[in-house]
């Protein structure tokens, strides 16, 4: 039942911290992941985006029709369900437009623009859908904290807060990076450094607690199924 969503956030990280990141070595501007003297392989990210796409669009589908959760807290089945299996989709049409491209695709960043305005728009979309995902967060506590029995985000269990307020953040980051999308497409600059850096941060954010919790899911299910009190 909850070893689905890790995989799922190791998934979902890793993409927003490689798509800024091609853009920005697209367009020439500065970023925190070694970059490469040679134009970018059009194949290389395809098959990048390609594999993080089916991971997210059969899980995210998946938890969006049988709501795995339900046992637990229903809820988060629409809340990182939902937005998953979108960005599984559009993962998989970039690896397709991707696949398409010429060998000397990345030097026509005009016609890149022209292409990618469209999408631009579906990620504003998704960013609004993500705002509201924050408001539910943030109102009803939607997130709450660990149970006792899983290690290290149990000891944390009083304060709900806590995580409540982290994937508050994490959600909010990704959003904005979304409703920056259409201006970072049109050329502006500040709005793609501003996507740049939200979407790394909220990436990095969901990699590593997403990574983390095959360790904390794995002492949960020990606990609960043998009593052992591991609480680290």
């Amino acid at each position: 039942m909850i070893m689905f969503n890790t995989l799922m956030g190791v998934a979902a990280g890793g993409a927003l911290i490689l798509v800024p990141h091609l853009w920005a070595v697209l367009t020439g501007h500065p970023t925190v992941l070694p970059g490469t003297r040679r134009p970018p392989s059009a194949d290389g990210w395809a098959s990048a985006f390609g594999v993080l796409g089916g991971i997210l669009t059969l899980l995210g589908l998946v938890m969006t029709v049988t709501h795995p959760l339900a046992s637990a807290a229903e809820h988060i089945d629409t809340l990182f369900g939902e937005p998953s299996l979108l960005l599984g989709l559009i993962l998989l049409a970039a690896a397709w437009f991707l696949q398409r491209q010429p060998p000397d695709w990345a030097r026509d960043t005009d016609r890149l623009r022209d292409a990618l305005t469209p999408m631009a728009w579906v990620l504003a979309a998704a960013g609004v859908v993500l705002a509201w995902c924050v408001a539910a967060i943030v109102r009803f506590n939607a997130v709450g904290a660990a149970p006792v029995a899983e290690p290290i985000t149990g000891l944390l269990h009083d304060w709900p807060w806590v995580e409540n307020s982290f994937f508050a953040a994490l959600y909010g980051l990704a959003a904005l990076g979304c409703l920056l999308a259409p201006a970072a497409v049109r050329g502006g600059r500040l709005a793609s450094r501003a996507l740049y850096w939200s979407w790394t941060t909220s990436g990095v954010g969901f990699l590593l607690f997403a990574a983390m919790n095959f360790y904390t899911h794995t002492g949960m299910l020990i606990n609960i199924n043998t009593g052992a009190g591991h609480s680290w």
